[in-house]
């Protein structure tokens, strides 16, 4: 596994990051499958880059209301 994916049960976990206004998105993707392809962000217009997701992170999964599933990390 490479590191830019985190291993979630049956799928990686993929983190895009904006590098104008720094907004992450997450993408699940099947282990083993190709990289999703980057896109511009949501917020901005900017584009996205892929980067590393550290195995040893502590998130959780929420659930937005539009029914988009995002991943908070959990700081302590």
């Amino acid at each position: 596994m490479s590191h830019s994916r985190l291993s979630l049960f049956h799928y990686d976990v993929v983190r895009e990051l904006c590098e104008r206004c720094r907004n992450e998105r997450f993408h699940f993707v099947p282990i083993g499958a190709a990289a999703p392809a980057t896109g511009q962000c949501r917020h901005c217009g900017g584009d996205g880059k892929l980067t590393d997701t550290s195995d040893t992170s502590i998130m959780r999964l929420v659930t937005n209301a539009d029914g988009e599933m995002v991943i908070v990390p959990m700081i302590r």
